[in-house]
């Protein structure tokens, strides 16, 4: 049964991804139009500076579920573990 932890953090990461998706099809969007026109220098860095934030912020999201599945899955190997070694020692 998944806890409140797990659907909250589900529920950020989730709304994180969808908010990923929308600033990346805004700023690829933007791209093509600077490419068009011949970007100036500062408006080609402004548009990769949003790029690497938008980036970061869900790559965050990502780690924060990823550690958390980490955890869950240590913590059912040391139960597995412990098993394990109480049915080795059984004649």
């Amino acid at each position: 049964m998944a806890s409140d932890v797990t659907r909250k953090l589900l529920k950020v990461f989730g709304i994180a991804v969808t908010d990923f998706e929308d600033q990346a099809a805004a700023l690829i969007e933007r791209a093509e139009a600077l490419k068009a026109r011949g970007a100036p220098p500062e408006e080609a860095v402004a548009l990769l500076e949003e790029a690497v934030q938008s980036v970061t912020m869900v790559t965050e999201r990502w780690g924060e579920v990823q550690s958390y599945l980490q955890d869950v899955q240590q913590k059912l190997l040391g139960a597995a573990r412990g098993v394990l070694e109480v049915a080795r020692r059984k004649p």
